[in-house]
């Protein structure tokens, strides 16, 4: 294990440095491949649909006003921008809000954090995030603003990358390209947030929380190269990703296209309505 390596994972563990480095990671990262994640999750998929279609089925078709956090390029706001609705995409990248702007006139982009939304209080039907809850260092402030903004009885819907489920015979792929990375795909949230009491916490009610397996196939270079370039992996070296992104062309050259796992969670939440005011 190379010295990244043991950085990373005594950061994981609570025992890095405590100047956090995320927030440059993120930075740098988003600003080189804008638009690198939303591509790749674009192109998983579980029979014919895929994530963002997934997470886009929990907002209502009666919801007037929806918010996506941490929008990235856009991908998840155009999924359910129908032209009736107002959807607002709140991104704090500007490299990443650019290529959005340039992508979809139905969507209000915003340049905004996701802990400190540039939104009214109780002002909004639905509040969505695809990647904000483990992209974010305290995923309860985003929880919080959401709850801020939504009015009673509005819907909060996040998803995200976790470790479960995946199919036996696709976990040897999912070790072996983990081996040649040297590191496993990390963010700067938990993975798995018991999120009970998150939206406990901040006046929402769980009402569903669901997984489902997605995959991606790599038939070529291009699929590899797409894929190992949409991994958070500050664990790993230049080296170490050219040697894995190698590897699964090889493979898919001798064996065709390789599918790899990539296991999501969707929670569904709804903030608590205005209780029935009493007859006088």
């Amino acid at each position: 294990m190379d010295l990244s390596s043991v950085r990373e994972a005594a950061r994981r563990v609570g025992l890095g440095n405590r100047e956090d480095p995320w927030p440059d990671y993120l930075a740098r990262f988003h600003a080189e491949r804008p638009g690198v994640i939303q591509e790749a999750i674009g192109r998983c998929r579980a029979g014919q649909r895929n994530p963002y279609a997934w997470l886009a089925r929990s907002v209502s078709r009666t919801a007037g006003v929806v918010v996506d956090v941490c929008c990235g390029a856009g991908a998840l706001s155009r999924e359910i921008a129908d032209g009736k609705r107002l959807v607002i995409g709140v991104e704090r990248n500007d490299a990443e809000l650019g290529l959005a702007e340039r992508s979809e006139q139905q969507v209000r982009w915003v340049h905004g954090s996701e802990d400190a939304l540039p939104l009214a209080d109780s002002s909004v039907d639905a509040v969505v995030t695809s990647m904000g809850m483990v992209t974010t260092p305290d995923p309860r402030k985003l929880v919080a603003e959401a709850s801020r903004v939504l009015r009673p009885g509005g819907v909060f819907a996040c998803m995200a990358p976790t470790v479960r489920p995946v199919p036996v015979g696709m976990m040897r792929t999912l070790v072996e390209l983990s081996a040649r990375v040297g590191s496993t795909p990390s963010f700067p949230g938990a993975l798995e947030l018991r999120m009970n009491d998150v939206l406990a916490e901040w006046g929402l009610h769980k009402v569903e929380d669901a997984r489902a397996c997605y995959t991606f196939s790599v038939a070529d270079i291009a699929d590899a190269d797409l894929i190992m370039g949409a991994l958070y992996l500050p664990g790993s070296t230049q080296a170490r990703r050219r040697s894995a992104r190698n590897w699964l062309v090889r493979r898919a050259a001798s064996r065709g296209p390789v599918d790899i796992a990539v296991p999501m969670r969707r929670v569904v939440a709804q903030k608590e309505p205005e209780p029935a005011s009493g007859i006088a």
